[in-house]
């Protein structure tokens, strides 16, 4: 096996790019960075260790982590939407980080958080396999 093809391009995972045909939103692209992108990983450290150590002596609380996540989501994933419109089926709802943190947090949106999730993972499945072309390239 070539060492090359394990590359991954990282400037997709870091810059992002437009998801579409995500399971369960019918016309809905998301614009979102891989998974592990570089802030994600620091986000997350940093607002974990802020937690006091005395509350996470068997690692983190599941609620913690979960509060987590969904910030670093909003604030490190998740850039844009397209496709969602706001109550009336008709006026299109735009983008805001204010809202995307709301979603992101709320577990009545789970499916949200779920679809961005898994186009981040979408993002990183790409660019580990745009890696693999350009190193049989």
């Amino acid at each position: 096996m070539k060492l090359s093809a394990l590359k991954t391009n990282v400037a997709v995972i870091e810059q992002g790019r437009w998801i579409d045909d995500i399971p369960g939103l019918p016309g809905v692209r998301l614009k979102v960075r891989g998974l592990g992108n570089a802030d994600y990983k620091r986000l997350f450290d940093r607002k974990a260790s802020a937690i006091p150590a005395h509350q996470k002596l068997r690692g983190l609380r599941a609620e913690d982590r979960e509060r987590i996540i969904g910030e670093c989501l909003n604030e490190a994933v998740l850039l844009d939407w397209d496709g969602f419109t706001e109550d009336d089926g008709t006026t299109p709802l735009p983008y805001s980080a204010d809202l995307a943190g709301k979603l992101l947090g709320d577990p009545e949106f789970d499916m949200f958080r779920g679809a961005v999730t898994w186009a981040a993972n979408a993002v990183a499945v790409e660019a580990e396999v745009d890696g693999k072309a350009d190193a049989k390239n």
